[in-house]
């Protein structure tokens, strides 16, 4: 019995562990993040092994799906190798990327069956809120210098001007895009103001508050169209579920919530002049597609990878191009005549995923995120933080191939995973 309760003891502190590193620096070592849940998943197994293969069992059909395309790649690639014709860079690391995000994280999750209850889970998403409030704090100090105390207004000028240091290759010895950064300040922003209606000790909700408005005011350093979109549809969605709780709750913290905002937004010259800036980028960038001009940095060059794609879709439409999908990608853009050669790749992971693994591999996109919404109409258990959640990675996932990198794709199928086998637990949360 004692060993029992020890072992559960360890296994929720491991998991809050997991939540402060996912939300903190754990966006910034890439696969290394992964080999910490292979050692958790180890130790469970180890500890009691019996109740290990039960888990297993249980989410067998869950994990199956991953495991099939896992296969399904390995045949492709033999017969790509063996007679395919196509020229080009051979990347197996597809290999090392499925086994250690699409398998190893869904055992990780279903393993959590029968530990995981409202508190816990309350306590998780309060740790990577916290993770991620202190990562992109330390942010602001790294790329000011000292400089914030001194004249914080130039401080507020300069992160706007520069969209809060853009990609960091040298961050703590780790590598941070921006795009993967405004994801993950998207999803604790919303996760953050849920919990200010969730928890209960007022020193919490103010916390939670605190934590709110510092990542939209990160947000709005970064000057990212698809982040704001992105977080106002899943706020809507997060405050349809409020307005049906407690509607005169909603009005008190939104008014102060909206007041603190408007304050720290227009304190700053710099942000109105950035977001116009970007306003009239977008504007002038669709008069040029109009002509057929697809050169520039927001819209214009993604329509012209959905452009480019449709072109070569002879080549990866049914069987995908596998370990040649990004060399055969590159060599598209490079000879395109729509002026893409400096991008790498699509810029989508809906059709990243589709020139990777052909209808499969677009399949497994749709499945990941499009089965926890079936699961709640199916049984009836409506989650609006699951909504809202997954709304923001269909966003994100729609301009950038963030399913596809070290720095997001782990949080990615973390959550979605935790919305297919513990989407009961996000309903009681919200219904307690």
């Amino acid at each position: 019995m004692l060993k029992m309760f020890m072992r559960g003891k360890t296994w929720r502190s491991l998991f809050l562990f997991v939540g402060f590193l996912s939300g903190s620096i754990g966006i910034l070592y890439g696969m290394t993040f992964h080999y910490i849940l292979l050692g958790v998943v180890l130790f469970y197994a180890i500890s009691g092994w019996n109740s290990f293969v039960e888990r297993l069992y249980v989410g067998r059909k869950y994990i199956l799906v991953f495991v099939g395309y896992f296969l399904y790649l390995v045949l492709q690639t033999f017969f790509l190798l063996w007679d395919s014709g196509i020229e080009g860079d051979v990347r197996y690391g597809i290999f090392e990327t499925t086994l250690l995000n699409f398998i190893l994280v869904p055992v990780y999750v279903v393993m959590l069956k029968g530990w995981l209850t409202v508190p816990l889970l309350k306590r998780f998403l309060f740790l990577f809120c916290a993770g991620c409030v202190l990562l992109n704090v330390y942010i602001v100090f790294d790329l000011l210098a000292g400089e914030t105390f001194s004249n914080a207004r130039e401080a507020l000028e300069r992160l706007y001007m520069n969209r809060f240091g853009e990609n960091k290759p040298f961050l703590l010895g780790g590598n941070l895009l921006l795009e993967p950064q405004v994801f993950y300040i998207v999803l604790a922003a919303l996760v953050s103001y849920a919990l200010i209606f969730w928890s209960v000790r007022k020193c919490v909700k103010l916390s939670c508050g605190i934590m709110f408005l510092l990542l939209l005011l990160f947000l709005s350093f970064t000057v990212s169209k698809a982040g704001v979109l992105a977080f106002s549809l899943g706020f809507i969605v997060m405050n349809i579920c409020f307005i049906k709780q407690n509607a005169w709750k909603f009005c008190w913290v939104f008014s102060i919530c909206a007041s603190c905002i408007g304050f720290m937004l227009f304190a700053s010259d710099s942000f109105e002049q950035k977001y116009k800036e970007r306003v009239d980028e977008v504007l002038t960038e669709v008069l040029n597609v109009r002509q057929g001009i697809y050169d520039g940095s927001t819209i214009a060059p993604r329509i012209g990878f959905v452009r480019e794609t449709y072109r070569h879709a002879n080549e990866f439409a049914v069987w995908g191009l596998g370990v040649y999908a990004k060399d055969r990608v590159k060599t598209w853009l490079r000879n395109s005549d729509a002026g893409l050669g400096e991008f790498r790749n699509v810029h989508n992971t809906f059709l990243h995923y589709w020139i990777q693994g052909g209808i499969l591999g677009f399949g497994l996109v749709l499945f990941l995120l499009g089965v926890p919404l079936y699961c709640m109409v199916k049984n009836r258990k409506y989650s609006y933080l699951i909504i809202s959640l997954v709304v923001v990675i269909v966003i994100t996932n729609s301009t950038c191939i963030l399913l596809d990198l070290n720095n997001s794709r782990l949080i990615i199928v973390l959550l979605s995973s935790m919305f297919y086998f513990h989407g009961d637990v996000f309903y009681k949360l919200e219904k307690s």
